[in-house]
This record gives C-alpha cells, sequence and structure tokens, in this order.
C-alpha cells in the first residue's frame, strides 16, 4: 500500500480528487483517506505531528511494514518558481542538524533538492527548500519501511519575491494540480520496486518458515534463527550460491552462518 502524509487538506485536496480517495471511518485523531491501494493521511503542520500521523497510519492500515510512505505538501526556496515540484535527497533537520538521507530510485523523473525542515515557519530562505514536516515523517517512517519506499515530494509556493496566501485553497489547488501525471510516473516507479521487494521478502520468509517448522526450539531460538535464516537467504540469492542443507543440526548451521557472514 502507499501512505501519503500530507500536513493540510488544502495540499491533499488534488491528491484526494485524482485518486478518487474516500474519507475512512476512524476514531483517531488523525483524518484518513483511503482507496484499496492508498491512504492519505492529514497530519497537520509540523514535524511532530508529520511523526505522530505516521505510527497512527501504521496502525490504522493494520500494522503492515514495509510499504511505500510519502510526505507530500508545500515549500519554499529563495529563487524557484512557484509550482516547481522535487524530490528531496537530503533532509537536514534545522533544530537538530541530524541530517537523513532518502533512498533515489534509478531513473528519477523528479529534480531533486535538499531540504531544511524547521520547528517554525520560516521566509528566510536559501538554495534548500524550506518545510516544517519531512524531519519528523522520515525519521517516523523508518521504523516501519525500508529507506528506498520512504520519499518525500515538495512543490515550491512561496519564494523571495513572491509569496501565496495559504489560506486561499484555490491558489494551492492551482499551483499542485499540474504537477498531477508527474508524481503519478513517480508513484508507479516507487509500486514496481515495492512489488517486487515484497515478493522477494515473502520467497524468503517462506523458506524461513519452511527450515524452522517442525522443529522445537524456544521463543527466544526462533527469533534469533528467523533472523539469521532471513540474512542468510537475501545474501545467497544476491550471489547465487548453494543454499545449505538444513534438514539436521540446524543450531550448528546457525553458528557456521553467523561466523561466515559475521553476524
Amino acid at each position: 500500500m502507499i501512505h501519503f502524509i500530507v500536513a493540510t487538506t488544502s495540499e491533499a485536496r488534488p491528491l484526494i480528487d485524482f485518486f478518487k480517495l474516500k474519507k475512512k471511518n476512524s476514531i483517531s485523531n488523525f483524518i484518513f483517506f483511503d482507496n484499496d491501494e492508498i491512504s492519505l493521511t492529514i497530519s497537520g503542520i509540523g514535524k511532530i505531528n508529520a511523526a505522530m500521523s505516521v505510527t497512527h497510519t501504521y496502525y490504522e492500515f493494520n500494522k503492515i511494514k514495509n510499504n511505500i510512505w510519502v510526505n507530500f505538501g508545500i515549500a519554499g526556496h529563495m529563487s524557484h518558481n512557484i509550482g516547481k515540484i522535487f524530490l528531496i535527497n537530503k533532509i537536514v533537520d534545522k533544530e537538530t542538524n541530524n541530517k537523513y538521507f532518502p533512498h533515489i530510485i534509478k531513473n528519477c523523473n523528479l529534480d531533486q533538492k535538499s531540504c531544511i525542515t524547521y520547528s517554525e515557519q520560516n521566509f528566510f530562505y536559501n538554495d534548500d527548500l524550506s518545510d516544517m514536516e519531512a524531519s519528523g515523517f522520515f525519521i517516523a517512517a523508518d521504523k516501519y519501511s525500508t529507506k528506498e519506499l520512504i520519499h518525500s515530494i515538495k512543490i515550491i509556493s512561496d519564494n523571495e519575491e513572491e509569496k501565496i496566501d495559504f489560506s486561499d485553497k484555490k491558489k494551492l489547488y492551482d499551483i499542485i494540480k499540474p504537477n498531477e501525471k508527474l508524481i503519478t510516473s513517480y508513484i508507479e516507479n516507487i509500486y514496481k520496486i515495492w512489488k517486487k521487494f515484497y515478493l522477494y521478502k515473502k520467497t524468503i520468509g517462506e523458506k524461513v518458515k519452511k527450515v524452522l517448522q517442525n522443529k522445537n526450539l524456544s521463543f527466544y531460538q526462533k527469533k534469533e534463527f528467523t533472523k539469521v535464516l532471513e540474512y542468510y537467504f537475501l545474501n545467497s540469492e544476491k550471489n547465487s550460491s548453494k543454499t545449505l542443507d538444513f534438514s539436521d543440526n540446524l543450531a550448528e548451521k546457525i553458528k557456521l552462518i553467523k561466523r561466515n557472514l559475521k553476524i
């Protein structure tokens, strides 16, 4: 599934309309929209709200790890034209100076830019994009997915020469809507990667399950052996190497794997 995290309904409206998302009934304090393949959460403004909304979304949609997460919204910049779209390739938290590096897919169809996340509204722009959610979003999403599946997409809403009225919903809609095809194309590319990744993980999971079935293991042994075997099968497939016979002496073979792979 693809989870969009968006600060305000005004920023989200073009996506809600384009993907034909419906409001979801929920007891959460956050507002959710969804269809069979996409969810969209209105997080509220700020990195703390963004982080909290990721966790609420994860639990609202059945606690499934390794889904696609996209922080979508507006940002400011020193000189870029209003309406220009960017994929974020580096996030800097202004308050902590911590840096985060989203994984960028090959053949990306979006221009890339770094983004600084501020705790308060900032109008002193430089050559980085300026927003209030990206760092909180990334930190939280990183707990529930792999970095290949965590992305931030920003559209320029104001610069040093021109600032929009954020209460003007039509103006916001009009600067976001022309980018729908670019957004959709990028999401489709991520989705292809996700499907491949999901099937890959599923195959490895089935192999691990087959090895451990009918084995008399403690809870902690099962947890440890599962982690080691996942790592082992992942490396075996990458290197096209012959796998061990796990029909007997499982504990000894786990020790051998840990020694050989240095885990």
